[in-house]
């Protein structure tokens, strides 16, 4: 079976943060500037994806075991490949990504969000 981020959209994850369930331990790994332009209230990690190394990122992660994680970046694509690094370098168990990324949650749930 192969491993891969699970897609998750972002009307799925205003769902999943209104409900009940325990939320998912959210990182976005835009570079700084990117954050400087716009950002959501709700991430718990900032993790530039030019500062990624094993060591880094385990040394964050491991704070955090048993969590299910979602990732996020502009659009969605820097973000999946993330999430499949940490699959394949076993750091989480369950991961999901955030389809379209800040700029979809910007077009399709707070539009107050800059994009760019």
């Amino acid at each position: 079976m192969i491993n891969i981020p699970k897609p998750l959209t972002v009307h799925d994850l205003r769902d999943w943060l209104n409900s009940k369930n325990e939320n998912p331990i959210i990182i976005d790994v835009r570079e700084r500037l990117e954050t400087d332009m716009a950002s959501l209230s709700f991430v718990d990690i900032y993790i530039p994806i030019s500062e990624v190394s094993l060591e880094y990122v385990s040394s964050i992660i491991s704070k955090h075991l048993n969590k299910k994680f979602v990732i996020l970046c502009h659009r969605g694509i820097r973000s999946y490949n993330f999430a499949q690094w940490l699959i394949e370098h076993k750091l989480v168990k369950e991961v999901w990504n955030l389809e379209e990324g800040i700029d979809g949650w910007s077009i399709h749930i707070d539009s107050s969000i800059p994009r760019y």
